[in-house]
């Protein structure tokens, strides 16, 4: 059973921005489709709120979908469908969002109805926001980027003193195969360690081992032991290993 709000208020929060907090509620069941509305309503009166500031979560711009034409694939993280996602900024947690992640052109995509009932695509600045679930997956903007506006959100593989991140981008290429579509999506992954403060590209398990020498044979044992083969694409296995040097990083014996 949801909770359908009766009464609004708006306080500004702390960079004066207005975030809308409800206050009083009534005891009315809410379909889940009722529930995920609020959500994106909420999120809609957010972005309301701040524009003035020229400081706000949306971009300004209408999100019309990819390119049209004969191309092979899509440019979304996961697929082209819309996924459950919770969004995060310094305000407020917004929950029940449809949500697609555009990794072609690293804009976060929200759909929304609007007052007049009409269907609504949106991006999303990521300057201002913290924390990203789509589905299970966590995600966060990519610590150490200069742009503000344009940080690429990265996959949280891995959480602790050592971060494990991945990121994802698809570019629109020509097709090398004949007799295919005339372009494709190509995508193309990075992965990298966060720890005190620096960012280091994830190339091999030396960059661990490097990072880490006091604990470096301990970590070669674990993955003799565990049979891991950490080339770039074996993630699974390298989760496996950052999880172990966290262990050990957080003060836990073998």
């Amino acid at each position: 059973m949801g909770l359908k709000p009766r009464k609004s208020i708006i306080v500004t929060g702390k960079h004066g921005f207005f975030v809308l907090l409800l206050s009083v509620f009534a005891l009315v069941p809410l379909s889940a489709q009722e529930e995920d509305q609020r959500a994106t309503d909420l999120l809609r009166l957010y972005f309301d709120n701040v524009y003035g500031d020229d400081e706000r979560l949306i971009t300004g711009h209408f999100y019309y979908g990819p390119a049209k034409g004969s191309i092979k694939g899509h440019p979304y993280y996961f697929d082209d469908s819309w996924k459950n996602g919770i969004i995060e900024t310094d305000d407020a947690v917004f929950e029940g969002l449809r949500v697609k992640y555009d990794i072609c052109i690293n804009r976060l995509i929200l759909n929304y109805t609007t007052t007049d009932n009409a269907s609504c695509q949106i991006g999303l600045n990521s300057g201002k926001i913290n924390r990203v679930k789509i589905t299970d997956t966590e995600f966060i903007p990519l610590p150490g980027s200069s742009d503000s506006t344009g940080i690429p959100f990265a996959q949280l593989i891995s959480n602790g003193p050592v971060k494990y991140l991945v990121t994802r981008e698809k570019s629109l290429e020509i097709s090398s195969s004949t007799g295919s579509p005339d372009y494709e999506y190509k995508e193309y992954v990075r992965q990298y360690l966060w720890h005190d403060g620096t960012l280091k590209r994830f190339k091999s398990k030396n960059t661990l081992y490097r990072a880490f020498p006091e604990i470096k044979g301990r970590l070669k044992r674990f993955v003799r032991q565990n049979y891991l083969y950490l080339i770039r694409n074996k993630i699974n296995d390298r989760k496996m290993l950052i999880d172990y040097c966290n262990h050990l990083l957080s003060g836990n014996d073998e």
